[in-house]
């Protein structure tokens, strides 16, 4: 249905989206894709935001998903980050081509993950299960929008069109899509539900008409990586390349441990380091200088004079494990029970004609990149704050960089790079130097560049946290298990915290918690996420206990030993063991251990 609205608008129902014809131009055209959260149009809070003179840029274009031209080429942006396998200029592109029925090569230009310029937010893991959802829902709005700009200017029935090529056809009439954007300004508004700046980002909301798989011709199939020649080649700006006009590169001295505080600071020495300038904000100690060589040496020389508090409140790796049964508080969370828990465990073992018990240990894990963390910061006098990194989910860094200022996100700007890969480690929203650049930089009122060296990296930066799994199990004489038992115990591990504004005593999200706030995962409950694929076994029972992170609580900084997702989370603390204690238990039944996994599934996968 169309209808006119009190600025003069033309707005048509596009399965719940909404196309707007707002006015006509002399040249070019476009067909401008973005979202709206409910309530007032997009347009309205546009307007409203710009009376407001915040930096926030016209959401009808920073908000796009995509950018339909005149000369037929395509635009497509997304908040989601690819961390190497450039999924954003293949597996994307081939989605939105297929929606919309253009050649691949139509869409010649890809905006990925920069706050300013892309929609959705949100972490990077499951990029097509998540993201793909979400630009495909976008590109079949903005497909059935093309069809009703179509079916006015041919004047023929929506339901008679058909698309190839970016050309709709019916009625013996034509026109491609840039015919039907020229000449007009229009903006399809499509809806969603979430927070921006939150672990999730937006979602897609709605049911548009979407291809079916039988009709593909696009996806399945291979094609060239726009981005590999620029890679190769070495044209490709990295974060490690970004240098900004006026900018300073900085060096952090972090604490000797994680609960030292802050004693007296080194003296610099002027002579050595003449140019050098010691920062120092709560317990974080920074040296910035004009050149890179002058600010790692004279960090050196302040951090080998600065003195520290002790703390001693870790149990160290010979004692880890020990510690975590003996000390860790494993009653305050609530226990977590596997939903393909089932029978009885205890009968089944107690009749089993042999069974097997043993624990296993998983240690930390560190999310270490090949190349260390790095920021860009450039703090303005003006209070807007642009980043230059390396990040999963640069909208949530938005979001934390804003609480960490105390300002409006509308005044903090992320842009993204190609950068060394860390799964899991910057999800919730950094990666490690991001906000120390930004401390740096709104200290000295110059761009800062903060880069970290391997020791910070290590002691610093998030790790996948430990695991223990004590599990028994039992078989009977033809080697099928009967009763599964297992307990899994391991500290919480999504702490999405700024290392550098728990240092200098500035404001971040909480720790993880027994209840986490709304839209945070930072949990201490140990969610059983062992796919169980063993059905042929009667008898499980799977248990998560949960704690609070190493040091967290003890801590006066109140850091501790800050976990994060790596892969698959949880699983690998769960099946890992779970797969050793099926081998030992072929071993002992006298079974080939693939064979024996055999005899306890149906699953067709494995078969």
């Amino acid at each position: 249905m169309a209808t006119d609205n009190d600025h003069g608008d033309h707005r048509i129902n596009v399965h719940g989206a909404t196309l707007t014809r707002r006015q006509f131009v002399k040249t070019g055209g476009a067909l401008i894709v973005g979202f709206s959260l409910a309530g007032r149009s997009l347009w309205d809070k546009t307007t409203e935001a710009a009376a407001a003179g915040n930096n926030s840029l016209d959401a009808t274009m920073a908000s796009s998903w995509f950018e339909i031209h005149a000369d037929n080429t395509i635009l497509m942006r997304t908040g989601k980050v690819d961390f190497g396998q450039t999924t954003a200029h293949t597996a994307y592109k081939q989605i939105v081509a297929e929606e919309l029925n253009v050649p691949f090569e139509a869409i010649t230009a890809v905006v990925m993950g920069d706050t300013d310029r892309t929609p959705d937010g949100g972490f990077s893991a499951g990029f097509l299960e998540y993201g793909g959802a979400n630009i495909r829902k976008a590109a079949a709005y903005t497909h059935q929008a093309l069809l009703d700009l179509a079916a006015s200017k041919l004047q023929v029935d929506k339901s008679q069109l058909s698309v190839k090529d970016g050309v709709v056809s019916g009625g013996g009439k034509k026109a491609s899509y840039g015919e039907l954007v020229q000449g007009q300004q229009l903006k399809l508004t499509i809806p969603v539900t979430g927070d921006l700046t939150n672990m999730f980002g937006l979602t897609v909301t709605g049911n548009p008409p979407v291809k079916p798989a039988s009709q593909y011709t696009i996806v399945g199939k291979s094609y060239a990586n726009t981005v590999t020649p620029s890679k190769v080649t070495g044209k490709e700006v990295w974060v490690t390349d970004v240098r900004l006009p006026n900018m300073l590169h900085g060096r952090v001295v972090h604490p000797k441990t994680l609960g030292s505080t802050l004693i007296s600071v080194g003296e610099l020495n002027k002579t050595r380091y003449p140019n050098a300038q010691v920062v120092v904000k709560g317990n974080l100690v920074g040296v910035v200088a004009p050149s890179e060589w002058e600010a790692i040496g004279a960090s050196q020389q302040v951090a080998a004079d600065t003195k520290w508090s002790e703390w001693k409140g870790l149990p160290g790796h010979t004692r880890l494990h020990a510690w975590l049964r003996e000390n860790a508080d494993w009653k305050t969370t609530p226990v977590s029970k596997s939903e393909k828990s089932r029978g009885d465990v205890g009968a089944a073992l107690a009749t089993a004609s042999k069974t097997h018990s043993a624990s296993y240990e998983l240690p930390y894990m560190k999310h270490a990149p090949i190349g260390p963390t790095i920021a860009v910061a450039d703090a303005r006098s003006d209070g807007t704050v642009f980043i230059h990194t390396h990040n999963q989910n640069p909208q949530a860094l938005r979001g934390q960089i804003a609480l960490m200022l105390g300002t409006s996100i509308d005044n903090v700007v992320i842009r993204i790079y190609a950068g060394a890969g860390h799964y899991g480690r910057s999800n919730g929203g950094n990666a490690g130097a991001e906000d120390e650049a930004v401390i740096l930089s709104k200290a000295v009122g110059r761009p800062v560049r903060v880069q970290w060296m391997r020791p910070d990296d290590l002691l610093w930066s998030t790790q996948s946290p430990p695991g223990i799994s004590d599990i028994r199990l039992g078989w009977d004489a033809n080697g099928k298990i009967t009763g599964y038992q297992a307990d899994h115990y391991m500290p919480a591990m999504q702490d999405d915290r700024l290392v550098g504004a728990l240092i200098a005593g500035l404001p971040t999200p909480p720790p993880p918690d027994v209840r986490p706030e709304p839209g945070s995962i930072s949990s201490t409950v140990n969610a059983i996420a062992d796919p169980w694929i063993y059905d042929r076994v009667p008898n499980v029972a799977e248990s998560g206990y949960g704690t609070f992170q190493l040091g967290q609580k003890a801590s006066p900084l109140a850091i501790g030993l800050r976990d994060h997702s790596m892969r698959t989370p949880g699983q690998l603390q769960q099946n890992y063991p779970r797969e050793l204690a099926l081998s030992e238990a072929a071993a002992l039944a006298g079974v080939d251990a693939i064979e024996f996994r055999l005899r306890q599934t149906d699953d067709q996968r494995l078969i």
